[in-house]
């Protein structure tokens, strides 16, 4: 169904269009049409008569002049949605162009708001007025005003499915940019789908790990959210959904350009693979929606809050401050990163076998990645660069990971270097059963612990270690600490050649930047996941030099800067 043929009938009758309204309550209410009513009782007269005939005659008129109209809006305004540049008036060759920037500008309002009164202003103020007299020099700005109004009974473009991609942290990442792309679209947003077939194989739906009815109900100013398309309207469609995929990063323009188009044509439409399918800079509006998905609606359910909750509990009780270690060591990190480990031909084999799973991957050296810092550092070398940090033997170590690559002995040199070393398996006990089989559940809990430590330390720079350092940033500022690997990984190969003085302070001074420092967060730096700087709106108290030898050595006295959000 085309634009023009949506809106037509959007004004008609909501009931009968790809539109419906924003609150799902009122979505099966009936609208009678409207139809020229003749009295039961008529009376004799012939003045009355001829009243009533000129009424349904006038009425007639009415309503075949508004179509008359309404046709030419909506085609006027479908050759600017879908061409993006305003029609020619009166096959004039040298009709002035319209400013993109304003075209832009009133075709997300007009995608926002299905008002009538909107599109007729728009028409004779905008449309009109091109190659002839400029009533209104700046339309869009009138149009800014007039919409203010209509959007907020706005009515849904359609519905919109998201088949997420990866991991529990890349799906989040892709739940939170469903929202986004929802509320550009102006779409009813299907609770997103969750990926069966990653590396880990779990079958937990949304349902299994956040809050589905707090994620609607605390989006509901933002985004209509339903759990599923209708039936009714699943059954009036003549084709399945539209299925498709946008590219890595797009800006909201390929949203409207390529996906909208589609969506009110289709009524459903399915965006797959749904990871970083949006662009990282967005206008502010957008960045704090981000935020409030990510950081407010997205919340675990009960069962995996109240395990998380009980370990901390338990971590504080053995040690008043305790450091979370991620390890993103599982094979299947290892074979993607294209790095070689000293494990010998048995090593190259397996994680070979396992790269086979990525068609598109291309041949890496492993040696070339080193340098490029794209291998995520050993338990072992992240056991060194915390003691040339100065934290000493008997500090807590928290360890969320998933399987280890070489298990045991893997984890051995960390182990020495810090023995209080406890994992979920260690403090959960029989609680922990049944969240077993389920590897993003299990997630889930690691990130509960991780962002309730006091300083949270990453072995590559992850989907998690991303998620957590801007949710510890935007919630408090607690340290977050990332490896330099790019710096570190010459270091680490030329230890041996050097005394422990020497590679501890040649470590700190890789380090700088990388420590979670207030002042690290700067607009345009990175993943705005990781950096949300949008939604901080005052500037954190700086920490102290970190050369500060008795905050380094003393991980009690790390210190935290304060951040209010907006």
């Amino acid at each position: 169904m085309g634009v023009a043929k949506a809106w037509r009938f959007s004004f008609i009758s909501p009931n009968l269009a790809v539109l419906h309204p924003q609150n799902p309550h009122n979505a099966t209410a009936t609208v009678k049409p409207l139809v020229c009513y003749r009295s039961p009782n008529p009376s004799p007269s012939s003045s009355s008569a001829s009243s009533w005939s000129l009424v349904c005659g006038l009425m007639l008129f009415g309503l075949g002049l508004i179509s008359l109209i309404t046709g030419h809006v909506a085609s006027h305004l479908e050759w600017i949605l879908d061409v993006g540049r305003p029609p020619l008036i009166s096959g004039n060759p040298n009709t002035p162009t319209i400013s993109m920037d304003v075209v832009k500008e009133a075709r997300v309002l007009l995608v926002r708001s299905s008002n009538l009164l909107v599109r007729l202003f728009f028409y004779f103020a905008w449309v009109r007025s091109v190659g002839k007299i400029s009533i209104f020099p700046n339309a869009s700005s009138i149009l800014v005003c007039v919409c203010v109004a209509a959007t907020r009974q706005r009515f849904s473009n359609g519905y919109l499915l998201i088949a997420t991609s990866g991991g529990l942290n890349q799906q989040r990442t892709g739940i939170t940019d469903a929202v986004v792309v929802a509320r550009i679209l102006n779409a009813t947003l299907v609770v997103p789908e969750l990926d069966h077939h990653s590396f880990w194989k779990d079958d937990s739906d949304f349902v299994d790990i956040f809050d589905v009815n707090w994620f609607i109900s605390s989006l509901a100013k933002d985004v209509t959210i339903v759990k599923r398309v209708p039936e009714k309207v699943m059954r009036s469609m003549e084709k399945p959904p539209y299925t498709m995929r946008v590219p890595r990063k797009s800006a909201p323009d390929y949203y409207l350009d390529q996906v909208l188009p589609i969506l009110l044509r289709r009524r459903v439409v399915q965006l797959t693979k749904f990871d970083y399918r949006l662009s990282n800079d967005l206008e502010e509006e957008l960045q704090k929606l981000r935020c409030r998905v990510n950081y407010h609606a997205l919340r675990f359910t009960k069962p995996i809050q109240e395990l998380g909750h009980k370990l901390v509990k338990r971590m504080r009780k053995m040690a008043g401050r305790f450091i979370a270690v991620h390890l993103r060591f599982e094979p299947d990190m290892l074979a993607f990163s294209g790095c070689y480990y000293g494990g010998g031909d048995k090593e190259r084999y397996e994680l070979g076998e396992i790269r086979k799973r990525w068609e598109t991957l291309p041949e890496l050296s492993p040696d070339g990645e080193r340098k490029r810092g794209k291998c995520p550092l050993t338990p072992h070398e992240v056991g060194l660069m915390l003691r040339a940090l100065g934290y000493t033997n008997d500090t807590f170590l928290y360890v969320a990971s998933g399987e280890i690559y070489g298990g045991e002995e893997t984890l051995r040199p960390l182990r020495e270097l810090f023995p209080n070393f406890y994992t979920k398996e260690m403090l959960g006990n029989e609680e922990l059963k049944p969240f077993l089989p389920f590897s993003s559940r299990l997630a889930a809990i690691d990130y509960i612990v991780s962002d309730e430590s006091d300083v949270f330390v990453a072995n590559n720079n992850g989907n998690m270690a991303k998620i957590l350092a801007g949710r510890r940033r935007y919630m408090g500022h607690k340290r977050t600490i990332r490896p330099n690997a790019k710096k570190l990984s010459a270091l680490f190969m030329a230890r041996d050649q050097m005394g422990w003085d020497t590679f501890s302070k040649k470590v700190r001074s890789c380090q700088r930047g990388f420590m979670g420092e207030p002042d690290e967060m700067k607009p345009g730096r990175g993943e705005f996941h990781e950096y949300p700087h949008t939604c901080v709106c005052e500037k954190p108290k700086p920490f102290k030099d970190f050369e500060d030898k008795d905050q380094v050595d003393n991980p009690a006295h790390v210190a935290k800067g304060s951040t209010t959000k907006s």
